[in-house]
């Protein structure tokens, strides 16, 4: 795919987009990284930072004013923390979606940039491994002979990011034994209402619940539960 189209991608409200331009035959100089060092786990507010790391002459950005008051600096903000300096990250300024993070330390990574992944659209994420970005887990068996996933027990990277490449390569991995509980409630005269995001981990990698966990209906679909029996 490569010399082909470019890879896009954008902020969630579209007033940030960019394109990555791959040059023939020059797909070997981009890296999907994964990193889990704090530095960039809290910025992307994520236990597990995903990034496409790109030259820098690849990377085309462009900013879109919704309205006529919104300038460029308005829409793609920068920030630099105190103590890295020498290191920028860009996100939108309406909607937040983190975009990129640029260093220049080592110098050599001055001519690099990385995109966070999740900014890519989603058809292009799926395409990265057949792009050969994907490097295949020689230990692991084929996708057929792997073990079925229990159902209530999926990743909750799994049901939220939906990439067949990404979810192979949490199985069997302590992320593969995460999952993401979402809910509501509303009170009986209506005035107060209740949403909780829930993220459970489990040493096993799945089985049964704890038995003084609540009663609890799992919707194996949307990976949201419902407690019964509760009001507010």
């Amino acid at each position: 795919m490569s010399g082909s189209r470019p890879l896009r991608g954008g902020c969630q409200c579209g007033r940030n987009r960019y394109i990555i331009a791959i040059p023939e035959n020059g797909i070997k100089d981009a890296q999907v990284l994964f990193n889990t060092e704090p530095q960039h786990q809290i910025p992307l507010a994520t236990p597990l930072a995903a990034y496409i790391r790109v030259p820098l002459s690849w990377y085309h950005s462009s900013t879109y004013a919704f309205f006529p008051d919104e300038t460029h600096t308005m829409i793609r903000r920068v920030y630099s923390h105190p103590s890295q300096d020498y290191s920028k990250r860009h996100f939108c300024g309406f909607c937040g979606t983190p975009l990129s993070y640029w260093s220049e330390e080592p110098r050599s990574e001055a001519e690099f940039i990385n995109l966070t992944l999740g900014s890519l659209l989603r058809e292009d994420i799926r395409d990265l491994e057949d792009m050969g970005l994907i490097p295949e887990d020689e230990g692991s068996p084929p996708k057929s002979e792997a073990a079925p996933a229990t159902p209530t027990r999926r990743s909750a990277i799994q049901q939220s990011f939906g990439v067949p490449w990404f979810d192979g390569l949490i199985e069997g991995s302590r992320l593969g034994s995460m999952r993401r509980s979402y809910g509501a409630k509303r009170s009986r005269d209506g005035q107060t209402s209740i949403e909780w995001d829930i993220v459970e981990y489990s040493e096993n990698g799945g089985g049964e619940m704890d038995q003084d966990e609540p009663e609890a209906e799992v919707s194996t679909q949307l990976g949201k539960r419902k407690l019964r029996d509760h009001e507010v």
